[in-house]
Parts: structure tokens; sequence; C-alpha cells
């Protein structure tokens, strides 16, 4: 495991200084800041096993440093997202339940490197990333009989990407951006003790997986202090089987407690949606 998290290390690093050329002197600190609301489906699948879809309502903002530094590094930003909604699940095994409240939280911190042409800039960067999700599906029952419980999922990656930005006329512009989430670790928390008091949790550690984002902007200048952008985006997650985890669950033909083993099976996660940005 140690040797697959190193190579995984010595990738992004790479990628990251074999991106631009090294520069050096004296620059200007700019910081921005960006808050807006953000409305995406999201649809999350265990293929044969079980589906859970619905419209997720967000917050998103974040603060960025461009040209803080001397040197290669002209960009640091760090951004943070938090979403909520109902979603409906639905199962060919264990039947359905609708209106499952679900949360999200994602923190990101960046890295980056402008490269300036004529009307823009284009900024490959890399940087580290933490994602929370949440079902609470706990004291709810399928259309079978099924009881839900909750489940929580914790990814750690490294987004690795190229960002840019056009100047257009009369004080509009255009950008966006196209990266690859590097999968570092997951783990994947399913609540059995809500099923029976002498349950205890299932924890599964998830180790191979990617992640894909693309988005595409357009900003309009309000005035020299504030600019207003529209920007469509689209996220996927692609995380295989878990590793094997233990748990206890009572049995009630025995009348007792019984050690099982379980995992996560592969899975897949799609967001499409979009968010209006307010910068300042």
């Amino acid at each position: 495991m140690f040797d697959r998290y190193w190579k995984k290390a010595v990738l992004t690093c790479c990628v990251f200084l074999g991106s631009f050329n090294l520069e050096a002197g004296p620059r200007l600190q700019q910081k921005n800041w960006e808050i807006g609301p953000e409305v995406f489906h999201q649809t999350y699948e265990e293929p044969g096993v079980m589906k859970e879809e619905g419209v997720m309502y967000g917050l998103q903002g974040a603060v960025e440093f461009h040209d803080f530094m001397p040197g290669p590094i002209h960009l640091l930003r760090v951004e943070g997202a938090y979403a909520w909604g109902e979603q409906d699940y639905t199962s060919g095994r264990t039947g359905d339940i609708d209106d499952i409240e679900v949360s999200f939280f994602e923190v990101r911190g960046i890295l980056g490197h402008d490269i300036h042409f004529q009307n823009g800039v284009v900024t490959p960067y890399v940087g580290f990333g933490y994602r929370w999700k949440e079902d609470r599906a706990g004291g709810m029952v399928s259309t079978t009989g099924a009881l839900g419980y909750d489940r929580e999922s914790n990814y750690s990656y490294s987004p690795i990407g190229i960002a840019f930005e056009a100047d257009l006329e009369k004080g509009w512009s255009i950008g966006g951006r196209v990266e690859y989430d590097l999968f570092w670790d997951g783990t994947q928390r399913s609540c059995f003790s809500e099923l029976h008091p002498l349950n205890s949790d299932l924890v599964n550690d998830q180790n191979e997986g990617y992640g894909l984002r693309a988005s595409l902007r357009v900003t309009r200048e309000l005035d020299e202090t504030f600019l207003l952008a529209v920007e469509p985006f689209w996220r996927y997650w692609d995380i295989e089987q878990s590793e094997l985890g233990d748990f206890d669950e009572y049995n009630p033909f025995l009348g007792k407690v019984v050690q099982r083993t379980g995992y996560e099976p592969a899975n897949s996660s799609t967001e499409y949606g979009v968010k209006v940005v307010l910068f300042f």
C-alpha cells in the first residue's frame, strides 16, 4: 500500500512541476473572493445493486491569491462547498425509499502557475481535496419492508487540472476548467448499529478510483469591484470495490451476535448542474 501511495505522490508532483517554466522576481499580491449558490442533479449507483438520485442545493465559496510570491507558483486558492437535498433510493433487492436526506461537504486547496497570452491566461494546477457525504436513511422503511440506515463516505484526493480565462469585449469574459481527480483514499461507514442495538457499524477502506470534472464559465463585469458569472458544470466519480471489513450482527435465529464480513460495492457518482458566482 505504501508503494502505491508513494508512486501517486511522485506522479502528482511531476505533473505539476512539469507543467510550467520556472520564473522568479517580485510580484504584486492580488486577492479575490467569490461566493454563490449552485443546484445540481446527483446520481449515485452501485451497478446491479442500487441507485440513488435527486436534486441538491448548495452554497460554494473561495478565496484566491494571484502573484502572491516569487517563483513558479502564481496561484493559491482555497475553496469550499456545502450542499443538501433529498434523494430517492431504488433497488431490485431491498425495495425503494423516497426522500432520503442527503448532505455533502467539500474543501480543496490548490496551487497553480499562470501562463499569460494576449487576451487571457491558462493555469495548470494541482492540490489536495477532501469530500464528505452523508445519507440519512436511518429509521426509514423500504417498499419491501427493509430497514434503512445512515451511510457516510469520505474521500481524499488530489485535483490535477487546467483552468483558463479569456477576455471578450465590453466587460465579458469566458473561462472554465478540465480536471482529473487522483484518488488517494476513501472510507465508507454503514451504520448497521441503527438496525439493532447489538450490531456494530461496518467500515470499509476504499483504495482505488478516480474523478473527473469540467465546467464552462461566462462572466460579466458589473462595476470596478464586482463581477457576476454563470457556470454549468459536470462532476464524476468512479470508485472500485472496497476492502473487506468485519462487523457484529445480531442473529435472531441463533439468539446471539455473530461476526460477519462485508464490503462496499464498486460505484459511480455523477453530478451535473449550474452555479452563479459573485466575484469581489
